[in-house]
């Protein structure tokens, strides 16, 4: 049995489940709707006008909040990574903010920014940096202890250093957190967007439980899902073509 059967047959599975459970458990359609009629309503969905507003209002926020966690986190992390006596010092800061749960921020940033897209990227940033810079401060301290007194001894400058030394080291490091971030900023973003009046899918998805209309919420719920498997799925491939000279050197 190929991989592709297998997979199809473990969704096949999980929907005869739900259809069994919906009509044999006496479960309320406003609590979980028959399979069929959430099929119909992800089918719906794209010919709705409010849809596609809602689908580039949020990869929009969360690709920008994500850039601004990748320029601030890669930098800082090579740099605490790279400087023992740094990483020493800024460690329980570090550990404090990478447990902190990002949406509870989100009455102070309504507060402060108010409900709209700046509130939304601001916390999708604090919510991927962490996990970019823990990843780039363990590439930077992993960095060959030859390759780093081989640039001391001749003295590279400390930009030609980084770009050329301690980033392309600590890239593999890096793109594990990137990877993960890519993932978290779809998750804060529509988490924000339930909670909050901000576009987004996450609000129509808040709107249409509002509305019992509870096979809209989940077909919602399942764009969100496709959203990121499709981003992870690109950032696979990205991984893949800058990587080519790690993958080549573990293959060997």
């Amino acid at each position: 049995m190929t991989l592709a059967v297998r997979r199809f047959a473990t969704f096949a599975v999980v929907g005869i489940v739900w259809a069994l459970g919906v009509q044999f458990g006496n479960i309320s359609p406003a609590v979980l709707p028959q399979i069929t009629d959430v099929a119909f309503a992800v089918i719906e969905l794209l010919g709705r006008e409010t849809f596609y507003p809602a689908l580039f209002a949020t990869v929009r926020d969360a690709a920008i909040g994500l850039a601004i966690a990748s320029i601030l986190g890669i930098v800082a992390g090579v740099v605490i990574g790279a400087t023992p006596p740094v990483e020493r010092s800024t460690r329980l800061i570090i550990d404090f903010g990478r447990s902190f749960p990002q949406i509870a921020l989100l009455p102070i940033f309504l507060l402060i920014l108010g409900a709209n897209s700046q509130m939304k990227i601001t916390l999708i940033a604090i919510g991927c940096f962490f996990p970019i810079l823990l990843q780039s401060i363990y590439g930077a301290r992993r960095m060959d202890s030859t390759l780093s007194d081989t640039v001391r001894a001749f003295r590279i400058p400390w930009r030609l250093r980084f770009f050329r030394v301690m980033l392309p080291s600590a890239s593999p490091f890096i793109l594990t957190g990137f990877r993960i971030a890519v993932v978290v900023s779809i998750l804060v973003a529509v988490a924000v967007e339930i909670t909050s009046p901000v576009q987004g899918i996450g609000r129509e998805l808040a709107l249409a439980r509002n509305y019992y209309e509870t096979d809209i919420a989940i077909a919602y719920a399942i764009y969100a899902g496709i959203l990121g498997v499709l981003v992870n799925a690109a950032v696979d491939q990205l991984e893949r073509r800058i990587l080519r000279w790690h993958l080549s050197d573990k293959e060997a």
